[in-house]
C-alpha cells in the first residue's frame, strides 16, 4: 500500500515532514510548467518552435509522475531526484529551453531537495533538538546556581 493507514489528522504537517515534500512539489510544478507551455502556446502571440514535441510531452509527464512518487515512495528520493535532475536538462534541448528556463529551474531545484532529504529519525531528549525555551531555563538554574555560590563565599 502506497500511503499506508490514513488515521484522522494525519495531515496536520506530520506527513510533511515525514517525506520529502517541497521537492517533490518543485517537481510537479516544473512538470505542470513544461506541459502547459505547448498547450498554450496557440494563445501566445509568440513564434516557437519545437523540437521533437512528442518528447517534450513525454518529458513532462515523466517528471510530474517522478514528483508525485517522491511523496508516495521517500525511499525513493535519490533515484528519482537524479531521474528529475537528468529530465530537467534534457527539457533545455526538447522543451523550449526548458519552459523558458522556468520549468527547467523549478526541476533542477526539486530533484536537488529529493535526493538532498532524510528523514528525520533524531531522538527527542537529544542536544541538537533542544529548544530555545529549555536552553534559557538551563543558563537560568546556572546562573542562580552560581549568584547563590558567590553569596555564601562573601
Amino acid at each position: 500500500m502506497l500511503l499506508g493507514r490514513i488515521r484522522p489528522g494525519a495531515l496536520d504537517g506530520s506527513w510533511r515532514r515525514s517525506r520529502p515534500f517541497w521537492g517533490g512539489l518543485f517537481i510537479v510544478a516544473a512538470g505542470t510548467e513544461l506541459l502547459c507551455i505547448p498547450l498554450a502556446l496557440d494563445a501566445l502571440p509568440v513564434a516557437v518552435m519545437f523540437g521533437a514535441v512528442g518528447v517534450s510531452y513525454l518529458i513532462a509527464l515523466v517528471m510530474v509522475m517522478a514528483g508525485v512518487l517522491v511523496w508516495l515512495q521517500p525511499a525513493q528520493r535519490v533515484f528519482l531526484g537524479l531521474v528529475t535532475v537528468v529530465l530537467s536538462m534534457a527539457s533545455f534541448v526538447y522543451s523550449n529551453l526548458g519552459g523558458f528556463l522556468v520549468g527547467m529551474v523549478l526541476g533542477l531545484l526539486g530533484g536537488m531537495l529529493a535526493v538532498a532529504w532524510t528523514p528525520d529519525s533524531r531522538p527527542e531528549n537529544r542536544v541538537d533538538t533542544v529548544s530555545v525555551r529549555s536552553a534559557f531555563a538551563v543558563v537560568r538554574t546556572c546562573a542562580e546556581k552560581a549568584i547563590a555560590a558567590l553569596a555564601r563565599i562573601r
